[in-house]
């Protein structure tokens, strides 16, 4: 059998106490006397009792919580965002209600909504593809417009009023890419991406793009783009059997590095003396498995404790009109 809450007004009755009374007490009001105080603190710990921190957040106005919404767990980035952001708030006295979007537009609304309507003081968010490619951002600004903090991170949109955290997606392959040219001694580079609609996507290519003219005396590149990952494995089994002069594949994203890997370790089970460079946007775990493997730390948990922090100081500052956008620099391991 499941035993009830004790609730304030129980406690009341039994110490022969006003609810007001005994709530001052609990919170260690300067009104109530110490003995009075220390009477209900002994009846509270003999009664188990349990504070209702939902109903107090809702008399007081605010939740001391955060929502977090994030597209999917299951890449290593978002868990780390999420551990950022996490220890910052549990620093700062905050809770962290987290919700996956699974890169649906319509679960990302439904959990927003409901968040925001009494059960967090504020939204850190990372959009879902579907909200991006079809630029839907009328759910997220309708709560921007009626007060409810938001923050986004990795994926963004200039037309959204809010504080955003982001990485220089354009900086960060531009020199992965000069890196694989000047100190790795690649002539023919491939690079291969699965998010070639996303901005992020779309200005890692630009970055490698650029970085490749600018060597173009002596360097070729070419552009692998796919829309799911059996696609674009094909392509680059097919590339990589065709031009035996390529050597280095640059990942612009975490899948299109793995299926690099896959690609390159089937065509050296047939030729051992081949060997490709790879580079891109991954997690470490993938580097500690290959020792030779480029990585784009893109420092995901710093990342979170920004937006976390970009959060609370809104919260605190509501109306303040100045929003900031913060570029947290990457490693090149």
């Amino acid at each position: 059998m499941i035993q009830s809450r004790t609730t304030l007004s129980e406690m009341s009755k039994a110490l022969n106490l006003s609810i007001s009374t005994v709530s001052k007490s609990l919170s260690g009001s300067s009104e109530i006397s110490i003995k009075t105080k220390q009477r209900v603190r002994d009846f509270a710990k003999m009664c188990n009792y349990v504070p209702n921190n939902f109903a107090a957040s809702f008399r007081k106005g605010y939740t001391n919580t955060i929502g977090l919404i994030i597209p999917n767990i299951l890449n290593p980035f978002y868990a780390k965002v999420l551990l950022g952001i996490e220890n910052y708030l549990d620093n700062s006295g905050y809770k962290l209600i987290t919700s996956i979007s699974n890169e649906s537009i319509d679960k990302e609304a439904k959990v927003m909504t409901k968040m925001a309507g009494g059960y967090v003081d504020g939204l850190i968010v990372c959009v879902t593809q579907e909200t991006e490619l079809t630029n839907t951002y009328s759910h997220i600004n309708g709560l921007i417009d009626q007060g409810t903090p938001v923050v986004l991170f990795d994926r963004i949109c200039e037309k959204i009023n809010c504080d955003k955290v982001i990485i220089n997606d354009y900086k960060a392959a531009f020199n992965t890419t000069k890196h694989i040219i000047t100190h790795k001694k690649c002539k023919n580079i491939v690079m291969a991406s699965l998010i070639d609609k996303m901005q992020h996507g779309k200005l890692r290519a630009e970055g490698f793009k650029n970085a490749i003219e600018a060597h173009q005396s002596n360097v070729i590149g070419k552009v692998l783009v796919a829309n799911t990952v059996d696609e674009l494995k094909h392509k680059l089994n097919e590339t990589l059997q065709k031009d035996p002069t390529i050597d280095a594949i640059f990942g612009v994203n975490e899948q299109a590095v793995l299926q690099a890997i896959s690609c390159t370790d089937q065509l050296k089970s047939n030729d051992h003396s081949k060997q490709i460079t790879i580079a891109g946007f991954c997690n470490q775990y993938q580097a500690n498995n290959n020792p030779s493997l480029i990585i784009v730390d893109q420092n995901a948990e710093e990342i979170g404790t920004q937006a976390a922090k970009l959060m609370l100081q809104r919260i605190k500052n509501v109306e303040n009109s100045e929003y900031c956008t913060k570029t947290v620099s990457v490693n090149l391991n």
